[in-house]
């Protein structure tokens, strides 16, 4: 099982990833999103909180809002996913690679 430091190291790369232009598919872009889900339910202590909130405020830079769940209308519904609490769900990068839009 993975560690919520771990998955916080992984939402780090991710932010990373984005700042610099998302090179990865929109496959990948989905499981790192499903990684900042995940640190919703992760017992955080209170200094990694507020590394998340410190990410989440980067990521917000570099993304901007979609139309609708990046994840699909069935799977927000299916998953009880809303806009405000699930936010990254309704993100995009502002500067994907090409892999992102080739799938």
């Amino acid at each position: 099982m993975i560690s919520a430091e771990q998955l916080l190291e992984q939402w780090a790369r991710t932010v990373d990833d984005v700042e610099h232009g998302y090179a990865l598919t929109y496959e990948d872009y989905l499981n790192d999103l499903d990684v900042r889900r995940a640190l919703d339910d992760a017992p955080l202590p209170y200094d990694a909180r507020e590394r998340l909130a410190a990410l989440d405020a980067r990521f917000q830079e570099v993304t901007f809002p979609s139309g609708e769940c990046v994840w699909g209308v069935e799977n927000e519904e299916a998953e009880g996913w809303d806009r405000i609490a699930h936010w990254y769900y309704w993100r995009l990068p502002t500067h994907p690679g090409p892999a992102f839009h080739d799938e």
